[in-house]
């Protein structure tokens, strides 16, 4: 007791203080949640309730409080989340998960064994990977869990549909700009139709003479889809600019992918191209059978 007691004087007086959220698991949940140990060993057998208390961190956990240090063999003392205040020792280092939404920082977690830390958990989940149909397993254990206590209160759900709940709101935000952009796309192919089907019939006196000439037909092709290119890959510049300019903004609505990634810019481009394309089509076609006997008497 007096040895604990030092120990907890040195704690206090440690300029090592913070906070972390506190975990209490079972030496399989990690193999379960395939959440990937980095250093170290994770909970066992022999941890049990006479033994050191032994403690998980995650990566977020190190790098915060112990960053150019080797954490394992630390201790810890968290008797404000249990009452136990009990050193834990630092066994091992686990990957970081994102159980506040895939946007969010991994937060610092220590990790407790439910075998030394009972009175830490007023409720707990069992988390099972098994093989075969969700449903099927889900009825199972509803079955087994109704024998064990029929008033017991449980809830089911794979990992799948809580990941997935976990993006609804995003998912309807990201739905509804892919309608916007959609529109947004369809209008401008409209309005680039409208431009270039002008142009041409403004310039049908020139193709006229262009053919007289010699030009082939294919060449007057080659001529409206250039210019239309050509707007569209300025349109497509200025867009850009814009988009860098507002990556602020867009990157509170992105995971996984950087503002200014230079594939999505470049599909954006390709859409575009490609877009632009359909429009222009119907007017180039319309230049390539444009016969000059016709387009010079019409002026």
């Amino acid at each position: 007791m007096e040895a604990l007691s030092k120990q907890l004087d040195a704690l206090r007086g440690s300029s090592k203080t913070g906070d972390a959220d506190f975990r209490v698991s079972s030496s399989g949940y990690f193999e379960a949640m395939r959440i990937p140990l980095i250093r170290g060993r994770l909970f066992q057998e022999a941890d049990g309730p006479d033994s050191p208390h032994a403690a998980l961190i995650s990566q977020a956990f190190a790098r915060r409080y112990w960053p150019n240090e080797d954490p394992l063999g630390k201790q810890l003392q968290i008797g404000n989340m249990d009452g136990d205040l009990r050193l834990l020792h630092v066994v091992g280092v686990v990957g970081d998960i994102r159980d506040e939404g895939l946007d969010a920082e991994p937060r610092p977690i220590v990790y407790v064994n439910y075998f030394q830390r009972p009175a830490a958990a007023s409720q707990f989940s069992i988390v099972l990977r098994g093989r075969g149909d969700a449903a099927t397993l889900t009825a199972a254990m509803r079955r087994e869990a109704r024998a064990l206590n029929p008033e017991m209160p449980t809830k089911f759900q794979t990992v799948r549909e809580i990941v997935s709940a976990s993006l609804d709101n995003r998912r309807f935000s990201m739905v509804m700009l892919g309608v916007f952009a959609a529109s947004a796309l369809a209008l401008a192919m409209v309005g680039l139709y409208g431009v270039m089907a002008y142009i041409t019939s403004e310039r049908t006196h020139e193709i006229g003479i262009r053919m007289a000439l010699g030009a082939q037909r294919f060449d007057m092709l080659r001529m409206i889809l250039r210019q239309s290119f050509a707007l569209v890959l300025a349109g497509a510049a200025l867009g850009i600019l814009a988009s860098i300019g507002l990556t602020r903004l867009i990157g509170t609505m992105l995971y996984g992918v950087r503002a200014t990634d230079v594939l999505t810019y470049a599909g954006v481009v390709g859409v575009l191209v490609v877009a632009a394309a359909f429009a222009s089509y119907i007017p180039a076609r319309r230049a390539m059978k444009v016969d000059p006997m016709v387009a010079l008497r019409y002026e």
